[in-house]
């Protein structure tokens, strides 16, 4: 009976222990509950930035990287436009220890005339035959600032830069042998784009002051009824500019009276009165050619003609 007992109430212990207790560390039957690991410490933070993201995501906003203000990094090297260095040369060659520090985009190659290498010597010698154009040593310095491109200078680059890239050049001007200006760059800094101009024609393929030749643009208007920002088509009827600054007097044709003084891009008068301006450095027009240029503000003054500053290169009407 004592055994009976014993018996019952043992397999009734084990009829009472539940079915997911197991041998230690196992699994357990598959599906059955486990309790799971407490949250990390900082599980609401991370919430809280996920909603944060998802949020700014929803809006549109974003993390943007601080661009430099291009003004600023130019006030701080104390650079100055490409063309300026011209109107500045005195204050700036390198022959006298002078420097300074110019800015612009770099352009294409600058192009000089190529000749043939001379055949062997024999009496009569033949002269060089010419060969087009090809690359110099120099590349254009391209001011960004007036004249929408028209405006550079030759400056010895070399690998340093690319073309496209805005730059600023420490250096002085120097004389090559065939005593033309150059740049001569002592330190190269990459700068900020510029900002976009509103000047909608194209510019230039290159810098320089070859005079271009073209049909007129689209609105187009006679020097006489121009107004601010126009494309206007003249022709010179006034003498040369005795100096730089003084402008080219303008009419719609040959014999009229002057209606507007107009100064083309770069032709501002150097301080001091030392000028320093090589040939190919200054505008050539002639009379009785019509041209046409975009012009900026119109300056009225009482019993003068009226003063405009061109912000294109001239181009020579077909």
């Amino acid at each position: 009976m004592v055994r009976a007992l014993v018996a019952a109430i043992l397999c009734a212990a084990c009829q009472g222990q539940p079915a997911s207790q197991g041998a230690v560390g196992g699994s357990g039957s598959a599906g059955a509950p486990r309790d799971a690991p407490p949250p990390p410490a900082d599980a609401p933070v991370a919430a809280s930035d996920a909603a944060g993201s998802a949020a700014a995501a929803a809006t549109g906003e974003r993390d943007e990287p601080d661009v430099p203000d291009p003004g600023r990094v130019i006030a701080e090297l104390g650079a100055i436009p490409a063309w300026q260095a011209v109107v500045d040369r005195a204050q700036l060659l390198g022959r006298r220890g002078l420097h300074g520090v110019v800015y612009g985009r770099v352009g294409p190659a600058v192009l000089v005339a190529a000749t043939a290498p001379p055949s062997p010597p024999s009496p009569p010698s033949p002269p060089p035959v010419d060969a087009g154009l090809a690359p110099s040593p120099y590349v254009w310095l391209v001011d960004d600032t007036d004249g929408n491109g028209a405006l550079g200078i030759r400056i010895a680059l070399g690998a340093k830069a690319r073309e496209g890239d805005r730059i600023a050049a420490g250096g002085a001007w120097q004389l090559d042998p065939e005593r033309r200006w150059f740049w001569k760059p002592d330190a190269i800094q990459p700068l900020p784009p510029a900002p976009a101009s509103d000047v909608k024609d194209p510019p230039p393929a290159v810098p320089g002051h070859a005079i271009a030749t073209g049909a007129l643009p689209p609105g187009a208007r006679t020097a006489s009824v121009a107004r601010d920002n126009d494309a206007i088509y003249f022709q010179i009827v006034g003498p040369p500019p005795a100096s730089d600054g003084d402008g080219w007097q303008i009419a719609d044709q040959l014999g009229s009276p002057a209606v507007l003084v107009l100064n083309l891009p770069g032709e501002r008068s150097t301080y001091g009165g030392q000028d320093m301006r090589a040939g190919d450095e200054r505008w050539q027009l002639r009379r009785g050619q019509t041209y046409w240029v975009r012009i900026g503000r119109l300056h009225k003054h009482a019993g003068k003609p009226t003063q405009v500053n061109a912000r294109t290169a001239p181009i020579r009407v077909l």
